[in-house]
């Protein structure tokens, strides 16, 4: 594999901003209320929020308040 820098892609906060509200979008708007849901939803916001936290975009951004509420829950 060769690395050379005109290979790399650059990626900014607002377009990885985007991409996690896509993915976000995508997820919810297909569920309906199933056993175990809230707890795979709690899952996949997480899982999504570490992403954004490490690239230092605000989860609160994209997620929904409930999400929002389920990811304080203990």
């Amino acid at each position: 594999m060769n690395n050379n820098v005109a290979d790399i892609k650059p990626w900014f906060r607002d377009d990885i901003a985007r991409t996690l509200a896509s993915i976000y979008f995508a997820n919810t708007s297909g569920q309906q209320s199933a056993v175990g849901e809230a707890d795979y939803r709690k899952g996949f916001a997480a899982a999504l929020s570490s992403v954004a936290l490490a690239v230092g975009v605000n989860p609160t951004s994209f997620l929904s308040p409930e999400d929002v509420q389920l990811l304080k829950v203990r």
